[in-house]
């Protein structure tokens, strides 16, 4: 009977917590990038391996790690993200323009992806963001990105 009981408890406790809802996969014309990134806000900074598959419009997935430790897992299509791991405590999922403060920047780096197959040295959104570039033969290999609010994405990807 005691086991029955805490089994109720457990699943009852379970159904309370908030998932991330998952989106499906990009499909075989996404980009692929591996490298590292340098996520800084307020007086921290993580720096891990990181994924990033992206499509021309802007949707995206990230895997975002330190040590192996999932930080970050994000994934936008159209006005819908979805985030989990470490920087998100229990997931969330939903509208872009609805991000939660810790997310914005991770939702907004949608508007900045296109540029990063563009051949442009420089781009910015003002009081949004702003974005430096640097390539080697057309292959992008960093780029630094400014958000409002003091947090910033620095990429740096092998060739």
């Amino acid at each position: 009977m005691t086991s029955r009981i805490l089994i109720l408890l457990a699943a009852i406790l379970l159904a309370g917590c908030q998932s991330a809802k998952e989106i499906s996969g990009l499909g075989p014309e996404a980009k692929t990038r591996i490298g590292q990134l340098q996520y800084s806000y307020s007086s921290h900074s993580i720096v891990g391996d990181i994924i990033l598959r992206s499509l021309q419009a802007g949707d995206y997935d990230l895997y975002f790690s330190k040590g192996g430790v999932q930080v970050l897992e994000f994934q936008t299509r159209g006005s819908h993200m979805a985030a989990t791991g470490l920087l998100v405590k229990n997931g969330w999922s939903g509208q872009t323009d609805e991000a939660p403060g810790p997310l914005k920047p991770w939702a907004t780096l949608r508007e900045v992806l296109p540029y990063f197959d563009s051949n442009v040295p420089s781009a910015e959104r003002p009081r949004r963001w702003s974005a430096s570039f640097e390539r080697k033969g057309g292959v992008l290999l960093r780029a630094d990105v400014q958000f409002a609010g003091k947090k910033s994405m620095a990429f740096s990807f092998g060739q």
